[in-house]
């Protein structure tokens, strides 16, 4: 894997499934089937729908939302301290990681910088450690501090979650702090991240090397 890896998530052609509809070979038919197509639709669908309706949920669960906390901070924790492996193994096998360019938005018709199932998030897990990846050697040295977590029920016994985010990054001797917020979706007694939506404002305008936004 090379260092394209970094800047490939870019995404904005509403027919592109999300990476779990493998490209087919050239013997085979091109694009996904019609039912891959129609459930890839569905999770965009919800992924909009969970960005667009958080303003306007009702006041949160303080149970839910202590037991919410603890899981957004230890992630934050394993991202900060380089532990991508154990931040991996977190996420569901129909995880997705959704980083939009705006909101609100629809990640089948407008840009994102990461649109990544659990196969994608994977592979950019390897590409951290490739010493090829030179958006990430020397890496960055990152500090979140998560806050005002608030969470609500879901369906299937899960847990909807909004918190607001501080992610300073240095590298190269250069400083930056992105401010903004992330939505996770947590299912199960272990609470394991099947969605996660980072909005940063200041990816509108521009972000010098913003591959450190996991």
């Amino acid at each position: 894997m090379n260092n394209a890896g970094a800047s490939r998530s870019v995404r904005s052609n509403p027919a592109t499934p999300l990476d779990s509809a493998h490209a087919t070979r050239e013997s085979e038919p091109a694009g996904p089937p019609a039912g891959t197509q129609a459930a890839v639709m569905a999770r965009y669908d919800e992924l909009a729908g969970l960005l667009g309706g958080m303003d306007s949920r009702p006041q949160a669960d303080p149970d839910l939302s202590a037991a919410a906390a603890a899981a957004v901070v230890h992630e934050a924790r394993l991202l900060d301290a380089g532990r991508f492996e154990d931040w991996l193994a977190g996420w569901t096998s129909d995880a997705v990681l959704w980083v939009p360019l705006s909101a609100p938005t629809h990640p089948g018709t407008d840009q994102s910088l990461l649109l990544d199932d659990r196969r994608r998030l994977a592979e950019r897990v390897d590409w951290r450690r490739e010493p090829s990846a030179w958006g990430q050697h020397p890496p960055s040295r990152t500090t979140r501090v998560v806050g005002s977590v608030e969470a609500w029920p879901a369906p299937g016994n899960g847990i909807v979650t909004r918190s607001t985010l501080l992610v300073d990054e240095f590298r190269h001797g250069r400083h930056q702090a992105l401010a903004g917020y992330q939505i996770h979706e947590l299912v199960g007694d272990g609470l394991m991240r099947r969605t996660k939506i980072l909005v940063v404002p200041a990816l509108g305008t521009g972000v010098r090397n913003p591959s450190f936004l996991l």
